[in-house]
């Protein structure tokens, strides 16, 4: 009897210690709380700083689905599902930026932007385009081929958007798609808009635009130098045949341990990051292991690339060299995606320390657009607010998400969109 008791106890304690080890404090609410992260009292965990996308979901609580979409130039897509029981809204299909995943929208929990929209009773999808974590395979190559990565933002946006849509379309049965993107979904949009104007009236009801890239000529980025560089880097690459480091797989093994290593890498790792997002940012300590648990999410160089063009003041397609533009476009230089095409409404959010995309440029883009598609043009009221505040910022839902769940309520009542504008 001894023994049996003696060996219950030790069980117990076995599974106390797993069950302890697999639940060992993540985050915390300081940055000084972190050397002592493990023992602390103040810090907790958070399955966000650990978890994939699907598991995120479903441990919030909500329900799942998964679907795998083949492009017709072969590249398996991933795109995530958060049914609705509400069949009356819309569906809102959300598309991340450059070196990002789905993973942003989820990355704040219950105040997370996909679950405040789900709450609400809107049908929420949420894309990956190719060469993301979610979105990492193709019938002929796989990543470590380099064929995988010749490709750029105009095959994200005429190839994977519409791909995605379709298939949003087709299961939803809806024709009236809220699109919301951040950053280069944008980009997606807007080139997939001109370039296809009739489709995308026909599937997409309304564009948000949150932190819209377009042209770029105000970043104030001490980055901005090194831009013009991309393109060379990518012919050596190319003229060497190195394969993709971008992806996922090697960059985020690099950074997620890096920058969380201690306090003063933490500290490096963000300021290096705002350097290009913005320095007055509302990040809460707590949030970094879930933001490097998210990105960086991979991509290929050749998208790095639409930075390099967007700062000239260019929106074109992919510039190929004189030679291989006359033959790809017809033209010695590549034609220009026209957004005076587009016929969907557009709402846009910025923020005025955004650095990436700066608020001006927003305004820009704004006021290029025809008049009759400019639906809303919204500053976010607060200084400390930059481009991944958008989606991790501790008071997104009140300066960001609240306004944007209205506007969509309002959207959702009536036939003709809005009766008034936001903000001009």
């Amino acid at each position: 009897m001894f023994a049996k008791n003696l060996l219950s106890t030790v069980c117990t304690i076995c599974l106390f210690r797993t069950i302890h080890a697999e639940f060992e404090n993540n985050v915390c609410p300081s940055l000084w709380d972190y050397p002592s992260m493990k023992e602390n009292t103040n810090c907790w965990y958070d399955f966000a700083a650990e978890s994939k996308v699907p598991d995120i979901i479903k441990k919030t609580g909500y329900p799942f689905q998964e679907y795998r979409v083949q492009t017709r130039d072969g590249y398996i897509l991933t795109l995530f599902r958060i049914p609705s029981l509400n069949t009356g809204k819309e569906p809102v299909f959300m598309l991340h930026g450059i070196q990002s995943t789905s993973a942003v929208f989820v990355g704040l929990g219950k105040n997370s932007l996909a679950f405040l929209l789900a709450d609400a009773g809107y049908d929420v999808w949420l894309g990956n385009y190719r060469g993301t974590e979610y979105s990492e395979e193709h019938v002929n190559y796989n990543i470590s081929d380099r064929r995988f990565w010749d490709y750029g933002v105009d095959e994200i946006a005429l190839i994977d958007v519409p791909s995605m849509l379709d298939t949003v379309k087709y299961h939803s049965r809806r024709k009236d798609i809220i699109y919301i993107g951040h950053s280069l979904g944008t980009t997606a949009a807007l080139m997939y808009a001109s370039e296809y104007p009739e489709a995308a009236k026909n599937t997409v009801k309304l564009f948000v635009f949150l932190s819209p890239a377009y042209k770029l000529n105000s970043i104030p980025s001490p980055y901005r130098m090194f831009f013009p560089l991309l393109k060379p880097f990518l012919r050596l690459t190319s003229s060497i045949n190195v394969v993709q480091v971008l992806s996922r797989g090697y960059s985020r093994r690099l950074t997620k341990p890096t920058c969380l290593a201690s306090t003063s890498l933490m500290l490096v790792c963000m300021h290096a990051l705002n350097l290009y997002l913005g320095p007055l940012s509302q990040m809460a300590p707590e949030t970094l292991p879930v933001y490097f648990n998210q990105l960086p999410g991979g991509t290929s160089l050749k998208t790095l690339t639409f930075v390099t063009e967007s700062v000239k003041g260019k929106f074109t397609k992919y510039d190929y060299g004189r030679g291989r533009n006359m033959i790809k476009y017809g033209s010695v230089e590549p034609p220009e995606y026209n957004i005076t095409e587009i016929k969907v409404p557009i709402v846009i959010y910025y923020a005025r320390n955004d650095w990436a995309t700066p608020k001006k440029d927003a305004i820009n883009l704004y006021r290029t657009l025809p008049k009759k598609i400019r639906y809303g043009l919204y500053e976010i009221p607060a200084e400390y607010f930059n481009h991944f505040d958008f989606l991790f910022g501790r008071d997104a839902k009140k300066l960001l998400y609240d306004h944007l769940l209205k506007l969509l309520g309002r959207v959702s009542k009536k036939d003709n969109l809005l009766t008034e504008k936001i903000e001009e």
